[in-house]
């Protein structure tokens, strides 16, 4: 089996979420046309924000405009409604995960090392207000068309994520499971850090991921094989 020292001090991947309150449009964002992503990027990290601290139904586009400081016809130019806005969120927050499936894969490690790869840098992505938000609206509020255009994606993680668990128990660093099961475990835990997690806490980004996957690995990692010992020879 080939091995390789293995490196988790991963950073966060994708476009580093402001903090709460920080998106301002019509003062930080200004004239030509490349601004229009940079436009658009501001409103779903503000409505990401909103839809955090609220809750999506209970935040209002008239809301979104004036945390952005502009008028609410101008989102109308980036943003369809709020199903759209949501969606757009959405995509973002899978754009930040597709790292953790790519930095994983193209290692040349065990199951149990790729396992660690993908749980560090998708713990640290969940930080971030886009998987916060993946996780606190959901899919739920969205429009049929819309969730069936994320299912694939979704479903492309639960199946990553039980292939890395069936090689592993294929090349011996972990022991036999319920790949079903054990990756619902781990996107429960993994999910329910946007719940509680605070960037002020006493842990830091990092700190959590590498505990996180603790947990898992305690529980995964395969015992070790113990040499064979010679036969002790009986005395005459």
């Amino acid at each position: 089996m080939k091995t390789a020292k293995r490196n988790t001090k991963l950073k966060a991947s994708g476009p580093t979420p402001a903090e709460p309150g920080a998106a301002r449009w019509g003062n930080d964002i200004q004239s030509s046309a490349e601004q229009g992503g940079l436009k658009r990027f501001a409103i779903l990290r503000a409505a990401a924000e909103l839809f955090n601290e609220r809750g999506f139904y209970e935040t209002s586009l008239n809301e979104l405009a004036k945390r952005l400081n502009v008028t609410k016809p101008s989102l109308y130019y980036y943003v369809k409604n709020k199903d759209d806005i949501l969606l757009q969120i959405l995509n973002q927050a899978l754009l930040e995960f597709t790292p953790a499936m790519t930095l994983a894969e193209d290692s040349e490690l065990n199951g149990l090392a790729k396992l660690e790869i993908f749980v560090t840098q998708y713990t640290m992505a969940m930080t971030g207000v886009f998987g916060k938000c993946m996780v606190l609206s959901g899919l739920g509020p969205l429009e049929p068309s819309s969730r069936d255009e994320l299912t694939p994606t979704f479903r492309l993680l639960d199946t990553f994520v039980r292939k890395l668990l069936e090689q592993g128990m294929q090349d011996g660093s972990i022991k036999p499971c319920d790949a079903k099961i054990t990756a619902f475990s781990i996107f429960g835990a993994m999910h329910w850090l946007a719940r509680w997690y605070r960037p002020d806490g006493a842990l830091n980004v990092q700190q959590i991921a590498e505990r996180v996957f603790a947990i898992f690995e305690s529980g995964l990692k395969a015992p070790r094989r113990r040499k064979s010992q010679a036969p002790v020879r009986k005395r005459s």
